[in-house]
């Protein structure tokens, strides 16, 4: 069991690290199209006519996989001050149902998202299919869902921990 939750652990590690790469691959493409764009336009007064569709794909993508990598890190914003007023048990209890409560929304997501891939047409400037451009939809709510599960795992292995070193009587 404990090796399955190392395994598990270390793909999400990887994962993370594949989205920040892939995230950072996206904005250093927008940065290098968006100024090489500008000074065609400003020295010879006229750019690429793709530029911006090709930004605004890879805005897309960009953000989808920073959404991935924040859920990776468990750094979604959130409200807790109210939550932090209660003991512990009840902290985790809220998180867990939280948790839960985005893992189905997800995984609901994911197979309308597959669908949805299928009737898109392609792009008015670039001629791309949509679909390629969409398909950061389904694969970001399926990185997600991943994150979640693994999140759902160390809190839960971090809760019983500090039962198990405070006692029971302080949580």
């Amino acid at each position: 069991m404990e090796k399955a939750v190392k395994g598990i652990f270390w793909i999400n590690t990887k994962l993370k690290q594949l989205e920040k790469a892939c995230g950072c691959i996206c904005l250093g493409v927008l940065f290098a199209v968006m100024i090489s764009n500008a000074m065609l336009r400003y020295c010879l007064r006229s750019g690429f006519n793709w530029s911006d569709e090709l930004n605004q794909f890879l805005f897309v993508w960009m953000g989808f996989l920073a959404a991935a990598h924040a859920m990776g890190d468990d750094r979604h914003l959130n409200v807790s001050a109210f939550i932090s007023l209660f003991p512990k048990s009840f902290q985790f209890i809220v998180r867990q149902i939280m948790n839960m409560i985005m893992l189905v929304f997800f995984v609901m997501y994911i197979p309308a998202l597959m669908d949805l891939l299928g009737q898109l047409a392609i792009s008015s400037v670039m001629r791309i299919p949509l679909k390629y451009v969409y398909a950061i939809l389904p694969v970001s709510f399926g990185l997600m869902s991943f994150h979640i599960v693994c999140n759902i795992i160390s809190d839960t292995h971090q809760f019983f921990a500090g039962i198990r070193n405070r006692g029971i009587e302080n949580v």
